[in-house]
């Protein structure tokens, strides 16, 4: 190649890379500021739309696959009163085909009465997530190995979806043990992790919505931004409910599919919480915001 190819090529990549940089500059502004911002009254039209059609979602698809998002059902269903979502929590609840004993009833009935203790050939068959949950739902009912029990507690071990896990399990570990020393300290330093990490997270994931979801359950919405929520309402399909994916991108840090987008139950309830915990739980959001 000569000198003058060299040169050229040079200056192609030099112009790619400068584009890139750009474009991703202008995504990350555009995700993490207020702007373009709608008016508070076209933003409380969108929410109250949004909001009735998260719920017909969920009415008219009662069965959400796995104990975590049942339990945002019924805390729904305990904020709102609403009977229909009660009845989905209480159809798993009242399940005799679920062993009756079973600890993941606990997380959707932190009260339920009868349970017994998981085994380690159990635990094991679980990710390590899953165990932190269980464990912070019922933890005189589980025993974490020390290094489990290590990561649970760890300020600064985790990262994107393992840190928002963690910080989920944790809450329902202060349910159960609120007088345990630095514990208060330790979900808010993850909170403030989580909420550092979305603005670098342009997709409109399935993990974008978590980490609103769950900011909020931690009695974190001063760190919930309005951006995010306007981006979650612009993300709601046509039927009611959210993707996982966002143009093929995610849920995974590395994801990616060219399968059709269609909504499910994991972003779909936890967006649908997103907005039930701001409606009932966090009104004074709208002000602030």
């Amino acid at each position: 190649m000569t000198r003058r190819g060299r040169r050229w090529v040079v200056r192609g990549v030099g112009a790619v890379a400068a584009i890139t940089v750009l474009s991703a500059g202008a995504l990350l502004v555009f995700n993490s500021t207020a702007w373009p911002q709608r008016s508070p009254a076209d933003f409380s039209r969108q929410f109250d739309a949004a909001f009735v059609r998260a719920t017909a979602w969920m009415v008219e698809h009662p069965e959400p696959n796995n104990s975590a998002l049942l339990h945002m059902v019924a805390d729904m269903a305990q904020m709102s009163g609403d009977a229909r979502l009660r009845s989905i929590s209480d159809r798993f609840l009242n399940d005799t085909v679920i062993d009756p004993l079973s600890l993941w009833r606990r997380l959707v009935d932190p009260n339920w009465p009868t349970v017994q203790a998981v085994l380690r050939p159990t635990l094991d068959t679980y990710q390590e997530y899953q165990r932190w949950i269980l464990y912070g739902a019922a933890p005189d009912y589980v025993q974490l190995t020390a290094d489990e029990r290590a990561n649970m507690f760890s300020p600064d071990k985790f990262w994107w979806g393992k840190r928002t896990h963690q910080l989920f399990a944790l809450v329902f570990y202060r349910a159960q043990k609120p007088e345990t020393v630095g514990l208060g300290a330790l979900i808010d330093t993850l909170a403030v992790g989580i909420a550092r990490e979305q603005p670098w997270d342009v997709r409109m994931t399935d993990l974008y919505i978590q980490r609103a979801a769950f900011l909020l359950a931690a009695g974190r919405p001063d760190l919930v931004e309005r951006r995010w929520v306007e981006r979650i309402l612009d993300n709601q399909q046509p039927d009611g409910g959210w993707c996982e994916s966002w143009h093929g991108l995610g849920p995974g840090a590395f994801a990616f599919t060219l399968a059709t987008p269609r909504s499910t139950s994991h972003p779909s309830v936890q967006a649908a919480w997103v907005l039930y915990m701001l409606k009932y739980r966090y009104p004074d959001w709208f002000t602030r915001r």
